[in-house]
């Protein structure tokens, strides 16, 4: 069994969410990115996988990918894409179905 961290990152392809994967690579971590529009990575240690996380099976091929590239998950992040233009605390709350759905 491998000891290797493995992160798996949605919404990777710009902002917070290739913020959050510089960051957990810098920190050593083996990275699933996924996204509508992600390219492969010339970084061996991240991984692309592209689609929609809210279409039916998306979220089965990344975690079919993590396991089988790296062995294992130790955690998720996800970057909301659709959350306007508004700080997270002043949201309103009618939009956040369409965040999390």
């Amino acid at each position: 069994m491998t000891t290797q961290r493995v992160a798996v990152i949605t919404g990777a392809s710009r902002g917070i969410g290739a913020g959050l994967v510089a960051d957990y690579r810098r920190l050593g971590y083996a990275v699933v990115a996924n996204s509508r529009s992600i390219s492969p990575s010339d970084d061996p240690m991240v991984f692309a996988v592209s689609g929609d996380i809210a279409q039916p099976g998306v979220g089965q091929r990344i975690v079919n990918a993590a396991l089988e590239r790296f062995g294992r998950i130790r955690c998720n992040a996800v970057a909301l894409g659709d959350i306007r233009t508004q700080c997270t605390t002043r949201q309103p709350t009618k939009l956040w179905p369409r965040c999390i759905r």
